[in-house]
């Protein structure tokens, strides 16, 4: 088991997955808050938006959790390009500041989620972009494997 994650790992195929699992994590975030409230109170169960609103904090752990697994390390070993962690960063706390901001004419709250979600998905998918777009690493792999295969 060791063995294929260090495989899976030197092939990019980890930082892949969790680049997916970002961009799902921040679009069911972007449903879940600008869309959910909405469709609750038409099908009148305004009741339940309380409960919705107890999965905010899973929806930022995991995209936090997916940010840094896949961001972090493609940045150090990949690409080293900041537009990725940037991007990550701003729409992570676009989501964390999105109850602290009011407006009286209307509520910046959808507006804010769907923003900071967009710059999330965004920053996955330039990370991918970047990734497969990475030359160096291609050709250290290559090296090291004729270091290690005389």
């Amino acid at each position: 088991m060791k063995t294929y994650i260090r495989q899976a790992l030197a092939l990019g195929l980890a930082d892949t997955r969790a680049d997916r699992r970002g961009i799902l994590i921040a679009s069911l975030c972007a449903v879940h808050c600008v869309a959910g409230p909405v469709l609750l109170s038409f099908a009148g169960l305004a009741s339940l938006v309380g409960v919705s609103e107890k999965f905010d904090p899973l929806f930022l752990i995991g995209s936090a959790t997916m940010g840094g697994m896949a961001l972090v390390p493609a940045y150090r070993r990949k690409h080293g390009r900041l537009s990725c962690l940037a991007l990550f960063g701003a729409g992570f706390l676009c989501l964390l500041l999105r109850r602290h901001i009011e407006l009286q004419p209307i509520s910046v709250e959808p507006i804010a989620a769907a923003v900071g979600a967009s710059l999330i998905i965004g920053a996955h998918l330039l990370n991918l972009r970047f990734s497969r777009r990475c030359t160096c690493c291609d050709s250290r792999s290559e090296e090291a494997h004729e270091i290690s295969n005389p």
